[in-house]
C-alpha cells in the first residue's frame, strides 16, 4: 500500500513537470503578447497579420489560469481600443511600441 502511494506521488509530480515544461513564456510575457495582439488588430494603427501571435496565445493559454486568460483578453481589447482612437504623438508612440516591443510576439514568439 505504501509503495502505491509513493508511485502515485511520483507520477503526479512527473505530470506536473510536463505541464509546466510545455510553456515557453512567463505569465508577464503572455500578457505582453496579448497587448501586442490588440495593437496589431487596431484599425487606427493599420491592421497587421495576427495569425502567428494568435497561435502563440492559443497554445500558451491552454495551461494558464482562467483569471490570467481574462486579464489577457482585457489587455488585448484595451490596446486595440487605444490604437483605434489614438492620434498624433500618442499614435506614433503606439506604432513605435508595436514595431519595436511587439515585433517578436507578432512573429509568434521570442
Amino acid at each position: 500500500m505504501k509503495s502505491i502511494i509513493i508511485t502515485a506521488a511520483i507520477v503526479a509530480s512527473a505530470l506536473t513537470g510536463v505541464a509546466h515544461a510545455g510553456s515557453k513564456v512567463s505569465d508577464k510575457e503572455f500578457l505582453q503578447a496579448a497587448r501586442c495582439r490588440g495593437l496589431a488588430a487596431s484599425e487606427g494603427l493599420g491592421q497587421l497579420d495576427t495569425a502567428a501571435v494568435d497561435l502563440l496565445l492559443r497554445t500558451e493559454g491552454y495551461p494558464r489560469a482562467l483569471s490570467l486568460k481574462l486579464s489577457a483578453n482585457t489587455k488585448m481589447k484595451a490596446a486595440q481600443a487605444q490604437g483605434d482612437k489614438a492620434e498624433g504623438a500618442k499614435k506614433e508612440k503606439l506604432l513605435a511600441e508595436r514595431q519595436e516591443d511587439c515585433a517578436a510576439w507578432l512573429q509568434g514568439g521570442q
